[in-house]
């Protein structure tokens, strides 16, 4: 019985990497130009769609709002509730999966 060469071997096993490098390539040539001209156009779409105001860029009018002592209180009080009373740990919540029979 004939056995084959490593060098052959060592062939075969490159030949089995680059098929699909090789198969890859033919799929990359820009023969798409109707969409690579629109490429992103939804993203963009989207992100305008979402300003209210496109000009306010350069308004540079101050802004109306809190004063520092009111802002620091709202901020204090946001923060101060989400602590649980009296210092305590909330417990993590666990699923059961499977019915809980165990037979």
């Amino acid at each position: 019985m004939r056995s084959i060469s490593p060098t052959l071997i060592r062939l075969l096993a490159r030949l089995a990497l680059l098929a699909p490098l090789l198969q890859l390539a033919g799929c990359s040539s820009g023969s798409t130009p109707r969409f690579d001209a629109r490429f992103g156009e939804a993203t963009r779409l989207a992100m305008a769609q979402q300003v209210l105001d496109p000009g306010a860029a350069g308004n540079t009018a101050p802004v109306n709002g809190l004063d520092g002592a009111s802002a620091r209180a709202a901020m204090e009080r946001y923060r101060a509730s989400f602590a649980e009373p009296n210092g305590q740990v909330a417990q993590p919540v666990s699923f059961m999966l499977g019915g809980g029979g165990g037979k």
